[in-house]
């Protein structure tokens, strides 16, 4: 079975979301990158129709509750 739109987009968020964590521990990105534009720089163009800033904070919560 194909992953819906959705699907899709939480997978892309989550991966944004590690890259995002990682380069920050090793201090590669400025301390000014916010996580949500960090992402939406990170995403395919075809699925930031489906991303909004609440999908990204559930994403967030969720990695950073190992949920």
């Amino acid at each position: 079975m194909a992953l819906s739109g959705r699907e899709k987009a939480i997978a892309a968020v989550s991966n944004a979301l590690t890259i995002y964590s990682i380069r920050r521990s090793e201090n590669s990105i400025p301390p000014h990158a916010t996580p949500h534009k960090f992402v939406l720089d990170c995403v395919p163009d075809s699925l930031r129709p489906e991303i909004s800033a609440g999908l990204i904070d559930d994403v967030y919560t969720a990695l950073s509750n190992g949920s």
